[in-house]
């Protein structure tokens, strides 16, 4: 892949690992929407807009100082994704994902952005959860553009009441919103999570209210950097039960999972996940691959 600037943003010619729509519709972040030709979304406090044509990708508006210091990293593009994917021991079904999910990158997003838009997605669905992240940005959020909010800083939220959370349609959410905000605000570092070995990084998170194994390997996958971080949701769980016959017990899951996807387990499970469920697979019958 290589870069070009032309004084507006950052052209990455012969992208054919990046496709917008797999990246922003894989469910790993809520605030890019789709604005006709691409897609437009919030990160770290800038608007970006995102489009693909033909196999290039155009992101503005961005200098080559913001390219090199936010969107590289964002996008994780330092990553060899075709050699990755390469590397996996494939099976059809984790063949099938691959194909369908081709171009999807696992983004490394703001890790208490990321805590919080997790926290508000449990036991939610997609439209809601973008709409309870954007309300949020526009209740606490600096504004950064015409109908653009940034997200809240941990400080914003934490003045905030349970109650004015919960008008913005938090529900029995709110409290954990708060408390994980004032955690931060008060020098709990997020951060430094990402240099913690996995185990000990995730104890760390769940110790957070409202904060199960799902919404914590989520915040180490999407935004901490450790990709072994496999989220189970009820797609994964399916896959792993009548596709892998993994075991159920958590610990023997956790060794199936380790032994067969190795240490990009959690990028590996997107695209399981997103094939998962933008297909609808478990509408009929999958078949089982051999162990």
């Amino acid at each position: 892949m290589r870069v070009v600037f032309d004084g507006q943003g950052a052209l990455l010619a012969g992208a054919d690992h990046f496709e917008p729509r797999h990246i922003f519709e894989c469910g790993q972040c809520f605030r890019f929407a789709p604005d006709g030709g691409g897609y437009t979304g919030v990160a770290h406090g800038r608007v970006l807009h995102v489009e693909k044509k033909g196999g290039n990708v155009r992101l503005w508006p961005c200098t080559e100082a913001e390219f090199r210091r936010i969107w590289r990293g964002y996008f994780d593009l330092g990553t060899n994704y075709g050699r990755l994917l390469s590397d996996l021991p494939r099976d059809s079904f984790l063949e099938a994902a691959v194909s369908f999910g081709r171009g999807l990158r696992v983004l490394c997003q703001p890790p208490f952005e990321t805590l919080i838009t997790f926290i508000l997605s449990s036991n939610n669905n997609v439209g809601r959860i973008r709409g309870l992240v954007n309300r949020l940005c526009e209740a606490y959020g600096a504004p950064i553009g015409e109908g653009f909010f940034a997200f809240p800083e941990p400080l914003a939220i934490s003045a905030a009441s349970e109650a004015d959370l919960r008008r913005l349609g938090t529900g029995y959410r709110a409290p954990f919103v708060l408390s994980a905000a004032r955690a931060v605000a008060d020098g709990f570092d997020l951060h430094a999570l990402g240099a913690l070995p996995y185990e000990e990084a995730k104890k760390a998170l769940l110790a957070f209210s409202g904060v199960g194994p799902k919404v914590a390997d989520c915040v180490l996958l999407f935004s901490l950097g450790h990709r072994c971080a496999f989220v189970r949701d009820v797609w994964i769980k399916r896959v792993l039960s009548e596709v892998y016959a993994a075991p159920v017990k958590a610990a023997d899951n956790e060794r199936f999972v380790r032994a067969r996807f190795g240490e990009y387990g959690g990028i590996v499970q997107q695209y399981l996940f997103h094939y998962a469920r933008s297909k609808k697979v478990f509408a009929k019958p999958a078949a089982r691959i051999a162990k």
